[in-house]
């Protein structure tokens, strides 16, 4: 079995040893590999890797939504949010989106229910919108977008206040914080998208990079005392997620946890 992941830049990337865990285990023979690709070549890769009997794609930044143009049918997930980072090739090309049920398990795991909660969305790309479908759907009390283009922003998020990072200490303290953006991730590490001040009054902060494994974010987390999070178990809980899709079989969560495990013994 013939599986991949597309995306610009994947050297930080861990999707392959998650997966050949999860071979491993599942006792499964199958090969995941990376393919940095340029947006011009979606429609042309797709196409090679149905016709190369591919059965399965994951997706990442800067393509979630790319890629949905070139595919045959979406999940009520992936219709709502409009970001894809999950295809089956099964017969027809299906796209999903799996980094939604990776927010809940991670939120779950950390004991964190975000009803009634306000809740900060640092970026407004692919990520942000599983994320802001997420918090919507489990009755976040308020949902605030920080985003360096607000007119688009605003066109993508109605609904959700848009505000500009200059203007984000004007409605502390959140509740929640969610890092969305590439900001500190390998190899530019050592910076926040986020001062000290704007986080202050925080109860949980919830960075989506896992390379590296302590943000600047989580630094500054830290030592203000807030629980706070890299997204390596969410990464680990999507993929499992689309192994269900793309095997027709459910793993549990006690598979996340066994892949989660062995993952942090490696790094």
């Amino acid at each position: 079995m013939k599986f991949g992941l597309i995306g610009e830049k994947l050297s930080h990337s861990y999707s392959p040893q998650i997966h050949r865990l999860f071979f491993k285990i599942a006792g499964i023979k199958g090969e995941y590999k990376l393919f940095e690709i340029e947006r011009n070549d979606i429609g042309q890769f797709l196409q090679n890797a149905h016709r190369d009997k591919f059965s399965g794609i994951n997706v990442t930044i800067p393509y979630k939504t790319d890629v949905i143009r070139f595919l045959d049918e979406l999940s009520p997930e992936a219709e709502k949010i409009n970001a894809v980072n999950t295809i089956s090739f099964d017969g027809r090309l299906c796209g999903y989106n799996t980094d939604y049920f990776g927010l809940d398990y991670t939120f779950k795991k950390h004991r964190i229910n975000v009803n009634g909660m306000r809740v900060l969305v640092t970026g407004s790309g692919g990520a942000a919108k599983a994320v802001v479908s997420y918090l919507s759907d489990n009755n976040a009390k308020e949902i605030h977008i920080a985003s360096r283009d607000n007119a688009h922003a605003n066109k993508k998020f109605p609904g959700v206040t848009v505000v500009s990072y200059s203007d984000i200490i004007k409605y502390c303290p959140f509740d929640i914080i969610i890092n969305t953006t590439p900001v500190g991730m390998y190899p530019n590490t050592g910076v926040s998208p986020l001062s000290k001040e704007q986080i202050i009054g925080a109860m949980f902060i919830f960075d989506l990079i896992y390379n590296p494994s302590v943000t600047k974010l989580m630094e500054i987390a830290d030592t203000l005392r807030i629980l706070n999070t890299n997204g390596l178990y969410m990464l680990t809980a999507q993929a499992v997620k689309a192994q269900e899709i793309w095997n027709g079989k459910d793993y549990g969560i006690d598979m996340i946890d066994r892949i989660f495990k062995e993952i942090m013994n490696i790094k």
